[in-house]
């Protein structure tokens, strides 16, 4: 079966999401925002998914896939997707699959895999050399058709093997990944959709190609070429650009002391590292010591939005979609998680929520 045969069991979602940062709060705190999440409105959740944290100072390891089972259980019509997954090393895209399709048979249509090329610090500590960008979406790419191939190839439109089909038996024998009869005995129910994290042209026209959209840390004024990429390459591939979801991460701290909701933002210090994503720098002590002496204060005010007031973050978040993106998770850094969601509930998601 194709991916796009159950497509209309995915569901539509709002066009602000939350963000919950497993490097920066403990399993605990992430299921108590998650709840309280939901209560205020939220409906979809993008999540990371990192063995080293950004940060080495009251840095978290979280699983985040064990974390997502937990918080679905904790909620009822909460959506989650990882931001993101990166099927290099550490992870084997036949685990991935199996993984993301068992998460959407206990809690179906809920479930969403972010796709990246990754970071060192995730890799390096597991043994494995940090490759070179090429490489990394090469494989990537490789990757995606892998996960999809084990999700839906040999099924028909109601999830049952083909009588024409190995069986529900895959092989995939490509530069870096080789399946020999692989098969998913377990595979997804409904339709898991694969986003996939770009900002460089190539790895913009990959998401385009085989993703069901695109993930970028990119603010408006920066994102005109990647989403024009994006598009054209899409309505090559025949797919309706307006259609595909373009998805922004937007990073604010909040809080009525100015000086509290900037220090908040300290954490993410290491993540504007000049050409950090292509860095083989995988010690969280190390990235913590190299932004100190690297990135400014002034940097980090520009990257994040510090507000005392909430409203102040409305006209923000608007950039976003004016520039054509169709979707936002909120990435607070706030100093008190559950005062934000709270005030960000009354204050702003009924504002961009409506009509839903």
């Amino acid at each position: 079966m194709q991916a796009k045969s159950i497509r209309s069991q995915k569901r539509e979602r709002a066009p602000i999401g939350y963000w919950a940062a497993q490097e920066q709060y403990s399993l605990q705190d992430l299921l108590n925002h998650i709840v309280q999440a939901e209560k205020a409105g939220f409906t979809s959740t993008m999540t990371s998914d990192h063995f080293h944290p950004w940060w080495h100072d009251n840095g978290f390891g979280n699983f985040t896939w064990v974390w997502i089972a937990a918080a679905a259980e904790r909620t009822k019509r909460m959506q989650f997707v990882t931001g993101v997954t990166a099927p290099l090393h550490r992870y084997h895209p036949a685990i991935i699959a199996q993984a993301f399709a068992s998460l959407d048979v206990l809690y179906p249509g809920r479930i969403g895999l972010g796709i990246g090329t990754g970071e060192a610090m995730n890799e390096v500590p597991l043994g494995y050399i940090w490759p070179k960008p090429r490489f990394r979406l090469s494989k990537t790419k490789e990757a995606i058709q892998v996960i999809r191939k084990l999700w839906y190839e040999g099924r028909d439109e109601n999830n049952n093997i083909n009588r024409s089909s190995k069986n529900g038996f895959v092989n995939y024998n490509g530069e870096y990944f080789l399946i020999r009869n692989a098969k998913l005995y377990t595979p997804p129910v409904s339709y898991v959709p694969i986003y996939m994290a770009a900002v460089g042209p190539e790895s913009t026209k990959v998401s385009a190609k085989y993703s069901d959209g695109l993930i970028t840390f990119l603010k408006p004024k920066e994102s005109k070429m990647t989403l024009d990429i994006f598009n054209k390459t899409a309505e090559q591939e025949g797919k309706d650009s307006s259609r595909i979801a373009k998805i922004a991460e937007y990073k604010v701290s909040y809080s009525v002391d100015y000086d509290k909701a900037f220090k908040s933002t300290m954490f993410w210090r290491a993540t504007l590292i000049k050409n950090i994503f292509d860095s083989a720098i995988s010690d969280p002590s190390e990235l913590e010591k190299t932004a100190k002496a690297q990135v400014s204060d002034k940097k980090l005010k520009e990257s994040i939005d510090i507000i005392t007031s909430m409203e102040d973050c409305v006209k923000s978040i608007e950039e976003y979609f004016k520039a054509g993106f169709t979707r936002v998770y909120i990435h607070s850094t706030s100093p008190s998680e559950i005062e934000f969601i709270r005030t960000f509930s009354r204050k702003v998601l009924p504002y961009f929520n409506k009509g839903m």
